[in-house]
């Protein structure tokens, strides 16, 4: 079991990462559920690229902060609706991917057509109401919109990835954005030609298991502590 050490490393470095890879740029939270409990550690209301291990909030399923003097992020809401909910999901970015958002403002559904969008299999949910998550209700509304998928597209407001660890939750924030460019791309000079349900279904299994997406992390994690 990871410890509460290690889990704060690890959501610094999925700040760093999500930085790195421009899918948060001053805006954008991550959250973590801390084993065997029933709190959860929390980024502040500060640029990702610039959180520390000290800034970090803990925080409880009421949404209230148990310990860090930091300010919270004005949608703790939406992290606070999802860890109660869903107790499988462990982690959870909320992230502002550019080619992303232009689906959720659009009729076109973001679907897979290749490897890795697989993950995202029938198509993107998207949350219609426009508004910051910032009430429990509307934190309850996304939740349910979210359903049992990874991801779920904001109107004109970014993206929220889910998962049950920190590298699984930004994967999902990486093969999100990537789904997106190819498909925008595709868009540009053809027909796309989703994915059915039974091929991403046989991709995620075989192409993409999860020590390939651990190999991933382990890249993208490399990156930014060298830097």
């Amino acid at each position: 079991m990871i410890t509460i050490d290690q889990l704060k490393k690890d959501v610094i470095s999925a700040c760093r990462i999500l930085s790195r890879q421009k899918l948060v740029e001053g805006f954008g939270h991550v959250s973590a559920r801390i084993p065997d409990s029933d709190l959860f550690l929390m980024t502040p209301r500060i640029g990702l690229a610039l959180v520390k291990e000290d800034d970090l909030l803990t925080m409880n399923l009421n949404n209230e902060v148990v310990a860090g003097d930091q300010p919270t992020p004005s949608e703790t809401w939406l992290h606070t609706a999802i860890m109660k909910s869903k107790p499988r999901v462990n982690a959870i970015t909320r992230i502002h991917a550019r080619v992303a958002n232009i689906f959720s403002v659009t009729d076109r559904k973001l679907e897979p057509v290749h490897n890795h969008g697989s993950f995202f299999a029938g198509g993107v949910p998207v949350f219609t109401i426009p508004d910051l998550i910032t009430t429990q209700k509307l934190g309850d509304q996304m939740a349910q919109a979210l359903g049992d998928k990874p991801a779920i597209l904001l109107r004109g407001n970014g993206q929220v990835t889910v998962g049950r660890t920190i590298p699984e939750v930004v994967m999902m924030a990486i093969y999100l954005e990537e789904a997106a460019q190819v498909l925008y791309g595709a868009l540009q000079i053809g027909t796309p030609i989703p994915l059915t349900l039974e091929q991403s279904k046989q991709r995620q299994v075989e192409a993409l298991p999860p020590v390939d997406m651990e190999r991933a992390w382990n890249l993208f994690k490399s990156l930014v502590e060298s830097s």
